[in-house]
């Protein structure tokens, strides 16, 4: 369990999965999500809870100041010895725009950079999706670089932004605060 300022993110229940899959279908969220496929059933999510939490990417629930799941944050070692996670976050639309995604960004990457000793923290977004660019540069991402029309969404092609965080550059964010 990991706390922020307003949030508290904790490994996924079987409880959280009704909230979540609903967050899932959603269409304006599934809009941004940058993997517009089709969602498997509930039934299948929840027959195949436990390979789910332990697969190699782990998913957390995003908890709240009134303890709602409010959306859910993962991250995945790359597992090329270089210390490397990829960080994904998707919140219920109900949600933008009231500071949950940047704490939980934060939160994360201070377990990351800290706890797991992460060297680098990737993460890809849809251009579309401003709003989780702005968080993601409020928590001291920086643009790498993009994939050029890499996601195709309602018959528009758009970009993917790839944004990076080393260690170096989050020890100094933290200290200059």
């Amino acid at each position: 369990m990991l706390k922020g300022n307003r949030v508290l993110l904790k490994a996924i229940e079987k409880d959280d999965l009704n909230v979540l899959y609903d967050i899932w279908c959603d269409e304006e969220v599934r809009k941004y999500d940058g993997l517009y496929s089709t969602v498997p059933s509930k039934e299948i999510i929840i027959k195949n809870f436990g390979a789910f939490i332990l697969g190699q990417k782990k998913y957390l629930s995003i908890i709240n100041e009134e303890n709602i799941v409010v959306g859910y944050i993962t991250y995945e070692d790359v597992m090329d010895l270089t210390s490397t996670y990829i960080l994904g976050i998707t919140l219920g639309k109900d949600f933008w725009n009231k500071g949950y995604g940047q704490d939980s960004v934060k939160t994360l990457m201070k377990y990351l950079f800290i706890n797991k000793v992460a060297h680098r923290i990737e993460l890809e977004v849809v251009d579309l999706n401003k709003g989780a660019l702005r968080c993601y540069e409020k928590c001291g991402f920086r643009i790498e670089g993009k994939k050029r029309e890499r996601y195709f969404y309602q018959g528009n092609y758009s970009d993917v932004i790839i944004m990076g965080i080393l260690k170096e550059e989050y020890y100094n964010l933290i200290s200059n605060k």
